[in-house]
């Protein structure tokens, strides 16, 4: 199990890195999703390693996130990480390859009971007010055709636009994924800093009409897979 993860982690920037090494754009997001059986254990491992040297120098934000209900996933937390372009995927990946310090977390990791479930990464066309500012999401794993990509974006682009001026939204946005979509094709996120204001959002999302306009045009376009609830425990800023 220790070499499963070690070869998941490198093996899934490895392949951003030189699949998307012609594409310097970003950011791109890399989540990684694991059962762990002492999450209090993958806290120490992530602030062991962010404070050693190769943590200083791994050039991601990243953030630990506790899956607090979402369906019949396997899953109970995921990592999140988030590169700001093709080159900075490669430097990680060489770090996890070759840093001792990251070698050592990620044999922690396993002692911490991580098990492995799915890997993603992907952009986000659609990205507003910084989600870094919340620590509550409600995340809807959906299907799009290829075909319904760019009217879908749009279609929740415009309702977005709508419920800014009418409801206290705070981050969202709509995600694609690149690699890794056996299961969905992208993902949605609403945020808040409490569970309180998060029920306060989607109450307020479900009632005005760019909601039921929303629905009515691109409805047919996707399939919800899941719908979670998720706390984020930890971040875990890059070194600027």
């Amino acid at each position: 199990m220790k070499h499963l993860f070690m070869l998941l982690a490198v093996v899934l920037l490895s392949g951003i890195a030189q699949a998307d090494h012609h594409n310097e754009r970003g950011p791109f997001y890399a989540f990684y999703h694991f059962q762990a059986s002492n999450p209090a254990a993958v806290v120490v491992a992530m602030d062991k390693f962010w404070a050693s040297d190769c943590g200083k120098q791994y050039p991601a934000d990243a953030g630990l996130n506790e899956e607090v209900f979402n369906g019949g996933y396997q899953s109970t937390h995921f990592i999140i990480n988030t590169f700001q372009n093709a080159a900075d995927q490669e430097k990680a990946s060489e770090l996890l390859r070759t840093c001792p310090s990251a070698i050592e977390f990620l044999s922690e990791m396993t002692a911490a009971g991580v098990v492995p479930t799915t890997q993603y990464m992907g952009m986000a066309p659609i990205d507003a007010n910084d989600w870094g500012q919340d620590s509550v999401f409600t995340k809807y794993d959906i299907n799009v055709q290829p075909q319904d990509q760019g009217s879908y974006a749009a279609a929740f682009g415009k309702m977005t636009d709508a419920l800014s001026e009418d409801t206290d939204i705070r981050s969202y946005g709509l995600g694609g994924i690149g690699y890794g979509r056996d299961r969905f094709t992208n993902w949605v996120w609403f945020g808040a800093r409490s569970v309180t204001e998060m029920d306060h959002i989607n109450a307020q999302i479900a009632a005005p009409p760019a909601t039921a306009e929303f629905n009515n045009t691109a409805g047919s376009m996707r399939a919800v897979v899941n719908t979670s609830l998720v706390q984020t425990l930890k971040n875990y800023p890059r070194n600027r």
